[in-house]
């Protein structure tokens, strides 16, 4: 007898589906026929499996691999005979004993010419007024007379005056302003300068009311441009707004000469302004 679950619920489906239909088609006997072709096939998959583990194991229990030492046989190797070194004898040289020979003493002599007695040597006396010579000899005395070197007389020779040498210039010194030929000037005057300043110059930048002085100095280079700048006085935004203003202007000086050549030289200018 049949599960109630499954009677009620495939059996009814595919009398369901296949109501009013020729169930000889090949459909409905396959979903009828479905439960027992996927037992087989389980069972016949199972099967299969387990025979590809179970060969190799039965296979292997009825053969045993025989291990043999035995190599490959490559037939028999003939070996070159060895020749024999014959072994090498040491020979040890006989040692050499000096022959003894007979002797008998000698003596040479070494013939000597018979040796003339020597001259007496001349004496101070006989050397007093006489001449130098191979031989002593009887004669008249001589007196030997040293004439004085020759003094050449003339004007004296006189060392031409030492002349130092050239002393070589920086060309890039400062010269003090006040020290050369001609001084640096500014195109229309140094008052030209000053109102060029007066009028560039910023007073609500300085926060000072009243009189305000300092010292502006520079150089003026060769061509005529300023370097070196720097202001001194007692307020630093007076000194600020006044190094402004003098960089400003750019009318070039005429640079100062010495010795017909321009050079760097240094300018001081006072400068005092009333700030109200």
């Amino acid at each position: 007898m049949k599960d109630l679950s499954t009677f009620f619920v495939k059996d009814n489906l595919d009398e369901i589906v296949f109501s009013n239909r020729n169930k000889a088609y090949g459909a409905y006997a396959l979903r009828n026929e479905y439960s027992s072709q996927l037992t087989k096939a389980l069972f016949v998959g199972v099967a299969f499996f387990a025979s590809v583990a179970v060969i190799p194991l039965i296979v292997s229990a009825f053969s045993s691999d025989v291990i043999t030492d035995k190599g490959h046989d490559y037939g028999p190797y003939i070996l070159d005979p060895v020749e024999e070194i014959p072994e090498i004898v040491k020979v040890t040289p006989a040692s050499s004993v000096p022959v003894k020979v007979k002797t008998v003493e000698s003596t040479i002599f070494t013939p000597v010419r018979d040796v003339k007695k020597n001259k007496p040597l001349p004496t101070e006396d006989d050397k007093k007024d006489a001449a130098l010579s191979s031989e002593t000899s009887a004669g008249e005395d001589t007196k030997l007379i040293v004439a004085p070197p020759a003094i050449k007389v003339g004007p004296p020779t006189v060392a031409p005056p030492y002349t130092p040498p050239a002393k070589v210039e920086d060309p890039n010194i400062v010269v003090d302003g006040t020290k050369v030929d001609v001084a640096a000037d500014f195109k229309g005057g140094i008052n030209a300068f000053r109102e060029k300043v007066a009028q560039n110059f910023d007073t609500e930048s300085v926060d000072k009311t009243g009189m305000v002085s300092g010292v502006i100095t520079f150089v003026v280079e060769k061509d005529g441009s300023i370097s070196n700048l720097k202001v001194t006085g007692s307020s630093s935004e007076f000194n600020s707004e006044a190094e402004r203003t003098v960089k400003a202007i750019k009318t070039k000086w005429t640079p100062a000469q010495l010795k017909g050549k321009a050079v760097r030289s240094s300018f001081r200018m006072p400068i005092s302004m009333k700030i109200e």
